[in-house]
């Protein structure tokens, strides 16, 4: 009778974690570091502002001037360059918050809707939970186009107002 050898347990490879990673996925890591590059050029106005540091706010403001092929693929490899020896979690939070395409955006919008319509209804407490989440919010321009927004809603009418009161919470939470 032959002993067989113990098949050896593949979840727990103890070199795993003594490795550095593949080439491959060297290769992975650093294309998904230049697609955030590419999508933090595409940024503009007072999101473009709140990146941080001021290094990289540079190299992207940079890159939006170049639009010659080769340079602005070097620029974006620098960007890039530039991710990787930081952590990119708040930049991820900065470009998923005002790209329509991800979950964070989609979410936001739906509890401002929500908002608006519950200010339009008189719930004074969405009243209190948007003042409280945002303390400095101008609160007499608030009412106003709220109780705008409601008397439209009276008339049966969705117009100006309704979509002000809109436009007035999205700058709140921009």
């Amino acid at each position: 009778m032959t002993n067989l050898p113990d098949e050896p347990d593949t979840d727990t490879d103890p070199y795993d974690e003594d490795r550095p990673p593949s080439k491959s996925q060297r290769k992975r890591d650093m294309q998904q570091l230049k697609d955030l590059a590419v999508r933090l050029t595409e940024l503009t106005g007072d999101t473009l502002e709140r990146i941080e540091p001021p290094e990289l706010l540079d190299a992207v403001k940079a890159a939006t001037r170049i639009h010659r092929g080769s340079a602005r693929k070097r620029q974006i490899q620098y960007i890039a360059k530039l991710l990787s020896k930081m952590d990119i979690e708040p930049i991820t939070t900065i470009i998923d918050s005002i790209d329509a395409s991800t979950g964070v955006y989609v979410a936001r919008f739906h509890q401002l809707e929500q908002w608006r319509e519950k200010l339009i209804e008189g719930d004074a407490e969405a009243m209190s939970e948007i003042c409280s989440q945002y303390p400095d919010v101008d609160r007499p321009r608030l009412r106003q186009l709220t109780r705008q927004a409601a008397e439209e809603k009276a008339r049966d009418q969705q117009g100006a107002h309704f979509r002000k009161l809109f436009q007035f919470l999205k700058q709140l939470d921009d």
